[in-house]
C-alpha cells in the first residue's frame, strides 16, 4: 500500500508536572531527512528519538517540533549554586591574603552576588517523551496513509486507462502492418520487373524490414509493466523508488512502439499513454 510523504499531525500529553506538546511535518524528498526541535531540557534524547523516527518513516523529510509547558508557569524551582558561591568566598579570601583587606563576607554579601540562585526547570519524563513521539509519527503515518489511498486510486485509474490505450494499439497494428507490407511489396515488384536483380535477396529484406516494424514485444513488454505496477501498489514495503523505476520503463517502451508505428491512430494514443505516465511520475515521487 502506497504511503505519501506529505501529511502533519500534532498531539499534546500532560504529565505530572507538565504538559508536551508535539507537531510532526513531512514533505517530499529523495531520501530520509529529520529535524527536531527540542526544549533544552530534552536535548539529551534527541538520538534515541532519530532512531525511533528511522524506525517509522522511511523516505521524506520530518520536521519535529516539541515543546514542553511547565505546570507551574513561574521561573522553576530555585537551587543554590554551589560552584558560584565558592567561586566567590575563594576571591574573597585571596584578596584578604593578598591585599591584607578586611571584612567578612556575609550572607547578605552572597544573596547580592551574581548566578548564586538559579532556576531548575523541570525534567521531562523519559516515558511520557518516547509515547508521545511514538503516538505522533503513528498519527501522522495515518494521515500520510489516507492521502497514499487517494494517490492509489488515482494511479489505478491512469493503469486502467493506459491498459485501455494499450489494447487498442494491439488491435490497429496488424492493420497497419498490412498496410506496410503492401506498400513495400508494390515497389519491390516495381524495381524487380527490371534487369539483373536478386529478387530472394531483395524479399529477404523486406522481411527483415517489417521485423524491425513489430511492436508486439513492446506492447506485452507495456502490459507486463503495467502488471508489475499493480502488484508493486499492494506492497506492504516502502514503494515509491520502485514505482518510478516501472514508470521509466513503461515510458522506454512507449517511447519505441511511437517510433516504429508511423500511424496517426496509435501515435495519437502514444500521446496520451505518455500524458497519463507522466501523471503517474509526479504522484509516484510522493509516496514513500
Amino acid at each position: 500500500m502506497p504511503k505519501s510523504m506529505t501529511g502533519f499531525a500534532k498531539i499534546e500529553q500532560e504529565g505530572s508536572e507538565g504538559k508536551l506538546y508535539a507537531e510532526a511535518r513531512s514533505l517530499n524528498s529523495r531520501y530520509l531527512e529529520v529535524s527536531l526541535k527540542l526544549p533544552r531540557n530534552i536535548l539529551g534524547q534527541e538520538q534515541h528519538l532519530r532512531e525511533i523516527a528511522r524506525k517509522r518513516i522511511k523516505r521524506g523529510r520530518l520536521d519535529v517540533l516539541i515543546r514542553w509547558d511547565r505546570i507551574d508557569q513561574g521561573f522553576g524551582s530555585p537551587k543554590v549554586n554551589e560552584e558560584a558561591v565558592k567561586w566567590y568566598v575563594d576571591l574573597a579570601q585571596h584578596l584578604k591574603d593578598t591585599y591584607g583587606l578586611k571584612g567578612d563576607m556575609t550572607i547578605e554579601n552572597i544573596m547580592n552576588m551574581k548566578d548564586i540562585v538559579v532556576y531548575e526547570e523541570s525534567q521531562v519524563p523519559e516515558d511520557l517523551l518516547v509515547s508521545t513521539f511514538e503516538l505522533l509519527l503513528a498519527r501522522l503515518n495515518e494521515e500520510r496513509s489516507k492521502e497514499g489511498a487517494l494517490t492509489k486510486t488515482d494511479l489505478l485509474g491512469r493503469l486502467e486507462r493506459i491498459g485501455i490505450l494499450a489494447d487498442e494499439i494491439e488491435k490497429r497494428w496488424p492493420a497497419i502492418i498490412d498496410k506496410h507490407a503492401q506498400t513495400l511489396r508494390e515497389k519491390i515488384e516495381e524495381i524487380v520487373a527490371g534487369p539483373s536483380i536478386d529478387e530472394g535477396r531483395i524479399l529477404q529484406e523486406m522481411a527483415i524490414y517489417m521485423e524491425r516494424l513489430d511492436i508486439a514485444e513492446e506492447i506485452v513488454r507495456l502490459k507486463g509493466h503495467l502488471q508489475h505496477f499493480r502488484e508493486t501498489l499492494e506492497s506492504p514495503e516502502e514503494v515509491g523508488r520502485k514505482l518510478d523505476f516501472i514508470i521509466q520503463e513503461m515510458g522506454r517502451e512507449t517511447n519505441t512502439i511511437g517510433s516504429k508505428s508511423n500511424d496517426l491512430y496509435i501515435s495519437e494514443r502514444v500521446v496520451q499513454i505518455k500524458v497519463e505516465t507522466e501523471k503517474m511520475r509526479e504522484q509516484a515521487q510522493n509516496v514513500e
